[in-house]
């Protein structure tokens, strides 16, 4: 018992030794570790490295590093190319003498893109032109990363660097002369959200980034509360290909809530179609045409979404036009009123500017065009009976009771800018009678500043029934002007929700 008893303790004992010979060895391997990867990394990639500490475990098999910094050709006047906070790579015996590993674990990694050259190239190295080019190139099977940011810098400085925030990135295969599959999340900031996509990516283009192939698809989901001005839940899928700095892309969204909070109104559905080209080394978007459906209004859209430089955010620049909106929908957005003030078929055809920055999307918000409202109806009766009042006594036959429920067609040219909409040649027709104003509605108060003439075909006694008749008729020359049998000045002011209508008659009457 006894000599078994100094068997097992001297075989542990030697089990011991051959372990801590082991740690011992691998210990002393850690310097020329160092040595081997900063070389190495130095060679291949053209740059200047530094290297934080490095360890090497046995069981597992595996190598962990800190503070790898790569600076191309020492460039102090950009980022620099790499910097990685830690990486773990897990190896198998044979891959020290391959060209193959299995898996390499990044936290905290950014990438710095520099910025083009004179000469429109970007001063990258070229992996595999260093000394240690003749080989076989490095191949990582898995490689996963964490917390990593990539940054493309810009020639111009009135450009921001594109920032991608990637929470989660997976890549199989990656340095083989093959595409590299990928699977990433990403943080969308404006407005809010994650961006998952998976697709494959490359092969890596080192002298021109931009040219690396890209393939894939991606959904989206934000928050349209952070864009203050806004409410919805945006969700947003779609398709990519191409290259990094030419992406095309095709997708839809779908906002069922989508508000504009400013105008306290209602929510609609709002939904989108879109071919776009992305331009992903800028983060500049082009959007080649856009089929939006709010509510039942379809309306089509194309323009750019760029960004400038010390302003948060992108700016928006669309040419909108529609030739079917649906009034009682949009004024939805504008009141939480039932049933809408007033319904039938809007056209448009606008330019929509929207700034960046941090104000209220009504605040920012610019819009100039033209509008064309057709076969229009108050929802409220006391309008209504106005609008047929007003149709009779143009025709000159003001107590014809079968002119009713006049429908009206509207046309103007308008600004909007800072929440005020300026109206010129606001012209309001029925049959027999027209209105030409010009002035502002400010949304926010929701007040009326306007004033023009009215034009009405019959003459001004025509209009008027009983002993008033024959007190205006000797007026009916004076007012006989512009080609209608009668003009008035008049002017509109309080609400959208209650319009006060005022003759100007001393303007009427000068004929001003």
């Amino acid at each position: 018992m006894s000599r078994r008893l100094k068997l097992a303790s001297g075989g542990l004992i030697l089990a011991i030794a051959a372990a801590a010979g082991v740690l011992v060895a691998l210990r002393g391997l850690e310097p020329r570790l160092h040595r081997s990867v900063t070389g190495a990394l130095s060679e291949a990639l053209e740059s200047d490295v530094t290297l934080g500490r490095v360890s090497l475990a046995p069981f597992p098999l595996r190598l962990t590093a800190r503070d790898l910094v790569i600076r191309h050709h020492g460039r102090t006047d950009i980022p620099p190319l790499i910097v990685v906070q830690s990486f773990v790579v897990d190896l198998k015996p044979m891959d020290l003498w391959s060209s193959t590993v299995e898996h390499v674990r990044v936290d905290g990694m950014e990438v710095h893109i520099p910025p083009k050259d004179e000469t429109g190239k970007r001063p990258l190295p070229k992996a595999g032109d260093g000394g240690g080019g003749e080989g076989p190139p490095l191949v990582v099977r898995r490689f996963t990363a964490t917390n990593t940011r990539l940054a493309i810098i810009p020639r111009t400085k009135d450009k921001n660097p594109k920032v991608w925030d990637i929470y989660e990135l997976e890549m199989d295969d990656l340095g083989a002369e093959a595409p590299a599959r990928f699977r990433a999340a990403l943080t969308n900031p404006i407005p809010y959200g994650t961006i998952e996509s998976a697709g494959r990516f490359g092969p890596w283009d080192a002298a021109e980034p931009g040219a690396s192939a890209l393939e894939g698809e991606y959904a989206f989901a934000a928050d349209l509360g952070t864009i203050k001005g806004l409410r919805g839940h945006l969700d947003a899928s779609g398709s990519m290909g191409g290259t990094l700095e030419q992406i095309v892309t095709r997708g839809e969204t779908r906002t069922p809530d989508f508000t504009l909070t400013a105008l306290e109104g209602a929510s609609l559905p709002l939904t989108t179609t879109y071919d776009a080209l992305v331009d992903g080394t800028k983060g500049d978007v082009e959007l080649k045409r856009v089929d939006i459906m709010l509510g039942n209004s379809p309306l089509q859209a194309r323009g750019v979404i760029e960004g400038t430089h010390g302003l948060r955010g992108k700016r928006v620049v669309l040419n909108v036009t529609a030739t079917a909106v649906n009034l009682a929908e949009l004024l939805q957005l504008t009141s939480k009123a039932k049933p809408p003030m007033a319904r039938g078929t809007v056209s448009v055809d606008a330019a929509f500017d929207l700034p960046q920055g941090d104000a209220d999307v009504m605040d920012r918000l610019e819009l100039e065009g033209s509008f064309k409202a057709e076969r229009l109806r108050f929802a409220d009766a006391g309008v209504q009976d106005k609008i047929d009042t007003l149709s009779r006594r143009g025709q000159g036959r003001p107590t014809d009771e079968s002119i009713d429920n006049v429908a009206s067609n509207v046309t103007s040219k308008f600004a909007l800018r800072k929440r005020a909409l300026t109206y010129r040649g606001l012209a309001f027709t029925v049959q027999g009678a027209s209105i030409k104003l010009d002035g502002t509605h400010r949304l926010g108060s929701r007040t009326l500043a306007l004033e023009g003439e009215v034009l009405l075909k019959a003459s001004a006694s025509n209009t008027l029934t009983g002993f008033k008749r024959w007190m205006v008729k000797p007026f009916d020359s004076l007012l006989r002007k512009n080609g209608a049998g009668t003009r008035l000045v008049i002017r509109v002011e309080g609400t959208q929700d209650e319009p006060k209508v005022g003759l100007e008659l001393g303007k009427t009457l000068r004929g001003q």
